[in-house]
C-alpha cells in the first residue's frame, strides 16, 4: 500500500510540474457564427462573394474558403492567409478583391 502511494504521489508531482512548466499556449476559442446584422464579427466573402462566414472570439482555425473576395476585420485584430501570402488587418478594417479571386484563405486568426 506504501508503494502505491508512493507511486501516486511521484506521477501528480510530474504532472504538477509539467503544468507548470509548459506555457499555455492560444486557447483553440473561436468559432464560426450566423452572421446577421452583426458588423462586429469578422466577416469573409467567398466563392466569389456568393457566400459569407463569420467568426467570432480569440483564436486560430483552419479553413478552407475558397474563392475569397473581401474580408471585413469587424471589432477584431486578425492575421490571415490567402495562397500562402499573409495579412494583417486592424479592427474595423476590410480588404477587398483578396488576391483577385484566384486563391483560398486557409487560416484565419483572431488576436
Amino acid at each position: 500500500m506504501k508503494r502505491v502511494t508512493q507511486r501516486t504521489t511521484l506521477v501528480m508531482a510530474a504532472a504538477g510540474a509539467l503544468a507548470v512548466l509548459i506555457p499555455a499556449g492560444l486557447a483553440v476559442a473561436m468559432n464560426r457564427t450566423d452572421c446577421g446584422n452583426r458588423t462586429d464579427f469578422v466577416k469573409v466573402w467567398y466563392n466569389g462573394g456568393k457566400n459569407t462566414a463569420c467568426f467570432a472570439n480569440a483564436g486560430v482555425q483552419d479553413v478552407y474558403l475558397p474563392n475569397a473576395v473581401k474580408v471585413s476585420s469587424g471589432n477584431n485584430r486578425i492575421r490571415f492567409v490567402v495562397g500562402g501570402d499573409i495579412y494583417t488587418m486592424d479592427k474595423w478594417a476590410t480588404k477587398v478583391d483578396v488576391e483577385s479571386q484566384s486563391k483560398k484563405l486557409t487560416r484565419l486568426r483572431i488576436f
